[in-house]
C-alpha cells in the first residue's frame, strides 16, 4: 500500500472515530442537567445555566408577545412598544424632582395630539392650517420637555456604566426580549431595572418615537424587492397574523395611539407571560433571592394573555376539521413582482407549528435540499448554471409555519440565462423527485453531522441562553433536546413521506420576482 493510500485510510479512520465520539458526546450531554428551572408564585419562569468558566452573566427577559398578537389597526405595536421601554419609568429617564412637571407636559401633548387626530379624521372640510398649528405646538412642548425634564438614554447609560455589553432588545413574530451581558456582581442591577420597566413604564416622547418607527419602515421600503416580499408573505398567510411584518403596515404605525399601546401592554407585559434567563457565573439560591426581591411582588392583571387561535385554511386543516374523506378545494396561489433586484423563485408550503413531529423531518428535508453536495445545488448551480444560489428550510413557528424552496436566477448583464419559468419548473421537478426517490445516505449523514455539531455548540457556555428563551416562549425549553433526537432519527423514508404530505401544489404559494427594466 502506497504512502498516499495509507494517509487517506488513516484520515478516514480518524473521521469515523470522530463521528462516533461526537455521537457519544451528544448522547451523554443532558440538557436537563445544565438548566435550573424555577417559577415564582406570580408565574414568572426563571431558567438558569451555571457556567463557572466565565465571570459574566448573560441576562435576558423575554415576553410572549410579538407581531402575531397584534390585529389590523395596531400592526407594529409590539416593535413600537419595545422602543418605548427605553424611554424611562417613574424614576428613570427624568431629572430628579420633575415627575409631575413631566406628566403635565405629557398631558398637554396628548390633548393636542387628540385634536390633531380629530381634525385629520374629517372626510370633508379638514382644516390643514389648524393641523399645522397644532403640530407646531406639540413640537414646542416636546422641545421644552426634553430641555426641562427628560434624561435621554438613562437606562442604556446605567447598563454601560456597569460594564454591560451586548445590550439591546428586539421584537419578532412571537417574542420581545431585552438582554445584556454583565459582570456577576451587577446582575442585581439588571433585575432592578427590568422589574422597574415592567411595573412603572412612562411612555415619554411617544409621538416623536412614532415618527422614528415610521422612518425605519421607509428605510426598509428603499430596499429593492421589499414590497414584493411583504406582499408574498401576506398572500401566503391568508388568515394567520404572520401575514404582516414585525414593523407593521405604515397606515397603522403612523396612527397608533398611546391609549392603544397602554391597553396592549396591560394584556401581554405581565409576569405570567414572561421568561427570565440567566446564564454564566450564577449562584442559584442567592440569585433566586434577588429575583424574588424584585419580581416576586409584581401582580398580574386580571385574566390571562390572549393566545392566537386562527389557523391557516390549508389542505391538512380541512382534512383534520372535516374528516380524511373531505374533498379539499384546489387552491394554488401565485404572486408576480418586478424590482431592481436579482430575480428569484420562491415556493412556499404550509406546515404545522414547531411541536409537530413532522417539523423535525421537514427541517432535515430543508437541509438536504439546500446541501451543496445535494442534487439541486449540483444541477442548478454547478452543472447547468441556471441559479447562483438555492435554499430550502422549515420555519420554527409557534403557530402554523412555512416550508420554503428558493432559487436565485443567474444573470449575465442583468439578463437571465434562461426564462424564469424554466427555473421554476426545474425546482418543481426536484420537489416531485423528493417524494419518490430516497435521499442520498451520505448527504443525509452530513446533514445530521452538521446538526449534531450545532447542537453541541449551542450547549457550550452561555450560548444556551438564547435557545432556551426562544424555545420556552414558542413551546417549552425541554423540546430543544427532544427535537435534536428527532432530527438524528430521520430516515430517507421519512423525508419522502413529509414531501408527499406537504409539498403539493394545492398547499403552495409561488412567488416570482423578475428584474425591473
Amino acid at each position: 500500500m502506497g504512502p498516499q493510500r495509507s494517509a487517506i485510510r488513516a484520515a478516514l479512520i480518524l473521521l469515523i472515530l470522530s463521528l462516533f465520539t461526537s455521537a457519544a458526546s451528544a448522547q451523554q450531554v443532558s440538557l436537563a442537567d445544565k438548566v435550573v428551572e424555577r417559577v415564582l408564585a406570580n408565574g414568572l419562569k426563571v431558567l438558569m445555566v451555571k457556567d463557572s468558566n466565565t465571570p459574566l452573566v448573560t441576562c435576558l427577559l423575554a415576553f410572549r408577545v410579538g407581531s402575531v398578537n397584534e390585529r389590523p389597526g395596531i400592526t407594529g405595536i409590539s416593535h413600537f412598544h419595545e422602543h418605548m421601554m427605553f424611554k424611562g419609568t417613574r424614576t428613570m429617564g427624568i431629572k430628579p424632582g420633575t415627575f409631575e412637571k413631566d406628566n403635565e407636559y405629557n398631558r398637554q401633548i396628548d390633548a393636542l395630539e387628540a385634536e390633531i387626530v380629530k381634525e385629520q379624521s374629517k372626510i370633508k372640510e379638514r382644516d390643514e392650517a389648524k393641523i399645522g398649528q397644532l403640530k407646531e405646538q406639540v413640537s414646542d412642548l416636546i422641545k421644552k420637555q426634553r430641555a426641562e425634564t427628560i434624561v435621554s438614554e438613562e437606562i442604556w447609560s446605567a447598563y454601560q456604566q456597569a460594564g454591560g455589553t451586548q445590550l439591546n432588545a428586539s421584537t419578532g413574530n412571537e417574542m420581545t426580549h431585552y438582554y445584556v451581558t454583565l459582570p456577576k456582581n451587577k446582575v442585581e442591577l439588571f433585575l432592578a431595572l427590568e422589574a422597574d420597566r415592567l411595573q412603572n413604564p412612562v411612555f415619554r416622547e411617544f409621538y416623536s418615537e412614532r415618527d422614528v418607527i415610521t422612518e425605519e419602515r421607509r428605510m426598509s421600503e428603499n430596499n429593492p424587492g421589499y414590497f414584493f416580499t411583504e406582499q408574498l408573505n401576506s398572500a401566503f398567510y391568508a388568515a394567520s397574523p404572520y401575514s404582516w411584518s414585525v414593523v407593521g403596515w405604515m397606515s397603522d404605525i403612523s396612527r397608533i395611539s398611546k391609549e392603544e399601546m397602554t391597553a396592549y401592554r396591560s394584556q401581554y407585559y405581565r409576569p405570567d407571560n414572561s421568561v427570565l434567563v440567566l446564564a454564566g457565573s450564577v449562584d442559584v439560591e442567592p440569585t433566586m433571592a434577588l429575583v424574588n426581591k424584585y419580581f416576586g411582588s409584581i401582580k398580574n392583571p386580571p385574566g390571562s394573555a390572549p393566545r392566537v387561535r386562527t389557523e391557516e385554511p390549508s389542505p391538512e386543516y380541512y382534512r383534520r376539521i372535516n374528516g380524511p374523506d373531505f374533498k379539499v378545494p384546489y387552491i394554488e396561489k401565485r404572486v408576480i413582482g418586478k424590482a431592481a433586484a436579482n430575480p428569484y423563485v420562491t415556493i412556499m408550503f404550509h406546515i404545522p407549528p414547531v411541536w409537530h413531529d413532522d417539523v423535525s423531518v421537514l427541517n432535515v428535508l430543508g437541509d438536504v435540499m439546500s446541501a451543496r453536495t445535494g442534487k439541486i445545488y449540483l444541477d442548478l448551480v454547478l452543472n447547468k448554471e441556471h441559479a447562483t444560489s438555492i435554499g430550502a428550510g422549515a420555519s420554527m413557528s409557534e403557530y402554523d409555519g412555512s416550508f420554503r424552496v428558493r432559487a436565485t436566477m443567474k444573470e449575465i448583464k442583468n439578463e437571465p440565462v434562461v426564462p424564469i419559468a424554466q427555473l421554476e419548473k426545474e425546482l418543481w421537478d426536484f420537489i416531485e423527485e423528493a417524494k419518490t426517490v430516497p435521499c442520498d445516505e451520505m448527504v443525509l449523514q452530513r446533514v445530521k453531522n452538521s446538526n449534531e455539531a450545532g447542537y453541541l455548540r449551542s450547549l457550550a457556555g452561555t450560548n444556551l441562553a438564547g435557545s432556551l428563551e426562544r424555545m420556552e416562549i414558542i413551546y417549552r425549553w425541554q423540546f430543544i433536546e427532544e427535537q435534536f433526537k428527532q432530527l438524528m432519527a430521520v430516515t430517507p423514508a421519512d423525508l419522502m413521506r413529509v414531501a408527499k404530505k406537504y409539498l403539493t401544489r394545492d398547499n403552495s404559494v409561488t412567488g416570482v420576482l423578475e428584474r425591473e427594466k
